[in-house]
């Protein structure tokens, strides 16, 4: 008889009649592996105790590709089957059997990495949110900080979470991780209730703070070993993750010696490394020269195309609306909107156009209302006009519908 080590370390041994490569516990699958049959199927994901289970992909021989959750074996959760002939189903799986279609698509020529692409709003009732809170409420003495405020995040969906100081962001943050004890309401992540100390939902989430809790002394890429070591994760690619945010170059520089931008990003990166299925991020561009913020912001599109569900504040109106599916607006503990960036400008802000136009020497404007058929008459006589120069449209911004709404600037 054979004898593995009892080691979650990568080794490859016989299985299933097949050969599996990947991370062992008591001698059979269990982590992270891939399994080739001899019939050409391939499975390349999650394992627990000898069966695939978790996250993982399944090309089988005849071409067909499955993507997405499975359960002792076979595909439950949330998935994406495409056919050999190019045909894409996405939906909810129920033990090996598809249950709740969400989508067809047409045939693509390339399948795309991720089984959770970022749902349309109307697919949102078909899965369970990734975060759910109802009347959730928090205390400091007498001060009601966060006032019975109700929201969900999807899977693969950006919701940002927007406010000035002392809004109560922060403090939701901090009790959906479980910094702060759940004092009023409740809340569930990834259908468990919160709680402090929860290491399934520990494992399962990556956060950026306020705060730079980094090991001063410690390299980046120590830094990063380190808290995937947390986690039971052996070889997490803590220089891919350090790549991605630009620090590759300063991989075995001591975080002491890095400027506040450098330790933001390695915050950053920090967040990503256990390949979350939740992202808090509590200002994650904050300090940061545009050229880096912009590839940060990249980088949290491809986390949310993986699939993770992200919860984003920022004060930078622009990072807002560029990244976020949704946003809601909080003020004194209580969310005041939400819906997408789109539905709030055309409820809240103005349907006009801008033309500006040649008077001489100089230069005229005219704002004209997009309603009604005398200024699509007026509007069609301007853009015909040899002193025409441009024409933008008005729309109101995220910044200025808070205020609306409120009185108060995100910032204040």
């Amino acid at each position: 008889m054979v004898e593995y080590k009892r080691t979650p370390e990568k080794q490859s041994i016989p299985w299933m009649g097949g050969k599996y490569a990947g991370q062992l516990k008591d001698r059979v699958p269990h982590g992270h592996g891939r399994l080739l049959l001899p019939d050409g199927t391939r499975y390349d994901g999650e394992w627990h105790e000898g069966k695939p289970h978790g996250r993982g992909t399944v090309i089988h021989a005849r071409g067909a590709i499955y993507k997405g959750d499975l359960y002792n074996g076979r595909r439950h959760g949330y998935g994406m089957y495409a056919k050999p002939d190019g045909q894409i189903i996405k939906g909810k799986w129920e033990y090996g059997q598809f249950a709740r279609p969400l989508e067809e698509l047409p045939r693509q020529k390339e399948i795309k990495p991720s089984p959770t692409d970022r749902l349309p709003a109307q697919s949102r009732e078909s899965i369970a949110p990734a975060i759910s809170v109802k009347n959730l409420s928090h205390w400091y003495g007498n001060l009601q900080a966060v006032k019975k405020i109700n929201f969900d995040v999807y899977p693969g969906e950006i919701l940002g979470f927007l406010g000035p100081n002392g809004a109560g962001k922060s403090t939701t943050i901090k009790v959906l991780t479980g910094q702060l004890a759940l004092k009023g309401g409740n809340a569930k992540i990834l259908g468990r209730d919160i709680g402090r100390d929860d290491p399934k939902i520990q494992s399962q989430i990556g956060v950026t703070f306020e705060e730079k809790n980094l090991y001063l002394e410690m390299t980046a890429i120590e830094n990063l070993d380190f808290f995937a070591s947390l986690f039971g994760i052996r070889n997490p690619g803590s220089l891919e993750a350090l790549q991605r945010v630009g620090l590759a170059d300063r991989a075995k520089d001591r975080v002491s010696e890095y400027s506040k931008g450098m330790r933001q990003r390695l915050m950053i990166a920090r967040a990503f490394i256990n390949k979350p299925r939740i992202l808090f991020l509590d200002e994650p561009t904050d300090g940061l020269d545009p050229v880096t913020a912009a590839a940060i912001r990249k980088t949290i599109k491809e986390e949310a195309d993986r699939g993770a569900a992200v919860l984003l504040t920022t004060h930078n109106m622009f990072e807002a609306d560029e990244l976020s599916d949704r946003v809601a607006f909080i003020n004194e503990g209580e969310i005041v909107a939400l819906d997408t960036a789109e539905n709030l400008k055309l409820k809240y802000g103005k349907r006009s156009v801008r033309v500006r136009l040649r008077d001489g020497d100089g230069v005229r404007e005219e704002n004209l209302p997009l309603d009604g058929e005398k200024s699509s008459t007026q509007l069609s006589e301007l853009a015909a006009s040899p002193d025409l120069m441009t024409i933008h449209t008005e729309e109101a911004t995220l910044e200025a519908i808070f205020i609306r709404l409120t009185g108060r600037g995100l910032a204040g």
